[in-house]
């Protein structure tokens, strides 16, 4: 199994949009360090919750501050992308970190109503905007005034592309990775709902292509792991409180702290404990049996953790005991690289 790491940059109440940016940098030099395999920026507008809201620009910073892991965008929202702007962007990035570039894309507008009239965003132009990007990656040809415009800076060869993946949550989504040829990442974080019917879909519409020869997948999920059962379910209920607020509830706010009281309902208790059957809490030997039993159930090549706690030092422990020897091999193998 490889094992990745999923960054939103969650911003904790008491602290700053800037804080936890400045923490997301911090834990990806630890994540270089402890052999993970690759670790991707989100894209969220006009929330309070994350501060990460241009992914290329956490990609560049990371890039100088890391040595081999590969970094990405989980992913770029291409329903109000610029094709020519992504395609030299992430060029740009490929020739300041060759070899460790991923472009990740996905079609969700990345905010409420007001985010969406911001952006421009049109979920009609995503899969022509995605056609068009791909095509000005892959394009070799030196830029002149003749004919198209061509994205700088230019490449020699097929060799100096990044990785590029298709990110979804739906059915929709994996058969467009797998029409298209791409890397399908399922967010199971969001919602798992449709995990199983997605990640089949994709393998029955995968058509071989340039940017990819086989069917490549990653599930992203959640995990909490301490030296502990207990203590991983004491630091998931920042988490699980946060849910409440913002996925039932609607509201726009920085996650809480232990101190902090939510009055749940009884049915929003429900729903929260049912959620909690799909996130993989418990100590080191746990989170293995559980990861394992989702690489089993999915068949995927890689897992990307997505772990989010009141204390940054609790977030990185987490990731540490993850990378126990013999509890997660992360660095080793080929799979979904190109």
């Amino acid at each position: 199994m490889i094992l990745s790491i999923l960054d939103q940059s969650p911003v904790v109440r008491g602290r700053t949009s800037s804080e936890a940016i400045r923490e997301t940098m911090e834990l990806v030099e630890q994540a270089d360090a402890l052999g993970y395999h690759r670790y991707w920026f989100a894209e969220h507008h006009g929330s309070a919750s994350f501060a990460s809201a241009k992914p290329t620009v956490m990609m560049a910073h990371a890039a100088a501050r890391t040595r081999r892991i590969r970094l990405g965008s989980g992913g770029i929202l291409m329903g109000h992308a610029k094709p020519l702007d992504i395609a030299e962007t992430i060029r740009t990035l490929e020739a300041l970190a060759p070899g460790r570039i991923d472009l990740g894309m996905g079609r969700a507008p990345g905010g409420d109503q007001r985010v969406m009239q911001a952006l421009g965003y049109a979920p009609q132009r995503a899969p022509q905007n995605i056609v068009e990007t791909l095509k000005m990656l892959r394009d070799q040809r030196m830029a002149s005034n003749m004919g198209d415009v061509v994205a700088v800076p230019d490449i020699a060869t097929d060799e100096a592309q990044p990785e590029v993946w298709m990110l979804g949550t739906s059915v929709d989504s994996a058969r467009m990775a797998g029409e298209m040829g791409l890397r399908y990442a399922f967010g199971a974080f969001i919602d798992p709902t449709n995990m199983d019917a997605a990640l089949g879909e994709y393998h029955r519409s995968f058509v071989a292509s340039a940017w990819c020869a086989r069917p490549t997948t990653m599930v992203a999920t959640v995990v909490f792991c301490a030296e502990t059962t207990a203590e991983a379910q004491r630091i998931a209920e920042c988490s699980e409180k946060w849910f409440v607020r913002s996925f039932l509830r609607g509201e726009n706010v920085r996650f809480p702290r232990s101190e902090d009281v939510v009055d749940v309902s009884a049915q929003e208790r429900f729903i929260s404990q049912m959620r909690r059957q799909t996130v993989i809490i418990g100590n080191p030997q746990e989170c293995r049996a559980q990861l394992e039993q989702l690489q089993r159930r999915t068949q995927c090549d890689e897992v990307a953790v997505v772990t989010i706690t009141e204390g940054a030092e609790e977030r990185l422990r987490s990731y540490q005991l993850l990378m126990v020897p013999g509890v997660i091999d992360a660095g080793r193998g080929d799979a979904g690289r190109h």
